[in-house]
């Protein structure tokens, strides 16, 4: 059943980077910037697959490919932006450190990105985030702080501690370089498929969907860009249909990736870009996961797998070939046991 549909309108930016109908953003990376990105991540990141599947081509009844990000080095499309906007950085500002804030995926990269750069890294998560991705980050060389009881609140901490010491803050989903970074998922896809006419995206702060949404626009134009959120993880989706950010409750979900909140330049970015923003309940996702698991042995955790639950559901309107990015596969073993056993 589907539980929700906001529509996007597409905006356009002056040069201001103020929107046509108001909302204050910093300019949009381009997708010149996402060219380059793809330069500088060449033997960093993996080119990850485009995998045809059969089970979700017969619900859906098009051609649908698992774009799998599951599979990216650190398990998670983050690598992309992260390096991006760790290697622009400068060597002073190496050497002051970086911090930043993260339910477990960006955390593991911004570790990954540091330890390749030569800085230290500090990543704060919320206490709830699953043990596998605290664990990741440590092995990265990176110091965690797991006393935040939610994103919000560890993304408040970090940003604390970024004035206090001086390092160098790496968003999650706002930072011009991790979008340009996150937009080679979508630059990948056009190669890969130039006849997509849709692709669905995990949408939490929106760097992901953006950065895809803008390679679609300059490489696959016609082709339609859904995001998807967990009815437990829906700050985007209360921001589309208030037509301005809200506060959103944070629940337990098993898209813990998704979780916390957006900020205003993710927001016009995002809304500048996507054409629908979509609600899957959770019990869908617990079946999105086992079904990967089963007809095509990925193990992909709860935010990775929301989009492949809104095809599940027939939430979908296809009418041509589909790309679904399954986003990251960190999931602890007994979360991924318990849904199997079910």
């Amino acid at each position: 059943m589907a539980v929700g549909l906001v529509s996007g309108t597409r905006l356009l930016m002056d040069s201001s980077g103020m929107s046509t109908d108001g909302v204050a953003a910093l300019t949009a990376p381009t997708f010149a910037d996402i060219t380059s990105a793809s330069e500088r991540l060449r033997g960093i990141a993996t080119r990850t697959p485009l995998e045809p599947s059969e089970f979700l081509s017969d619900i859906a009844g098009v051609p649908v490919y698992l774009k799998l990000e599951c599979w990216q080095r650190t398990r998670s499309f983050k690598l992309r932006g992260a390096y991006n906007a760790v290697h622009a950085l400068d060597t002073a500002t190496l050497a002051r450190g970086l911090v930043t804030a993260s339910a477990g995926n960006h955390g593991q990269a911004v570790a990954l990105a540091a330890r390749m750069t030569g800085a230290h890294a500090t990543v704060f998560v919320p206490a709830t985030a699953p043990a596998v991705k605290k664990s990741r980050i440590r092995s990265f060389g990176a110091t965690v702080d797991e006393t935040a009881t939610d994103y919000d609140a560890a993304e408040a901490a970090a940003q604390v501690n970024a004035r206090k010491t001086g390092r160098y803050f790496v968003h999650a989903f706002s930072d011009f370089n991790v979008v340009a970074g996150q937009g080679t998922v979508g630059l990948e896809i056009a190669e890969d498929l130039p006849a997509v006419r849709h692709v669905v995206v995990p949408v939490g702060g929106g760097g992901l969907a953006t950065g895809v949404g803008i390679a679609l626009r300059a490489i696959a134009p016609a082709a339609t860009l859904h995001g998807v959120q967990s009815d437990e993880t829906r700050a985007m989706y209360d921001a589309f249909q208030a037509g301005h950010l809200v506060d959103s409750p944070i629940t337990p979900t098993l898209a813990d990736g998704l979780a916390g909140c957006t900020d205003e330049t993710a927001y016009a970015w995002l809304r500048a870009i996507i054409d629908h923003v979509h609600l899957v309940p959770e019990p869908a996702i617990a079946r999105a996961m086992r079904v990967l698991f089963e007809s095509a042995g990925v193990v992909a955790e709860g935010a990775g797998a929301v989009g492949v639950a809104a095809v599940m559901e027939r939430m979908l309107t296809l009418d041509g070939p589909t790309v679904v990015v399954v986003s990251g596969g960190n999931v602890d073993p007994a979360t991924i046991a318990a849904i199997l056993n079910a």
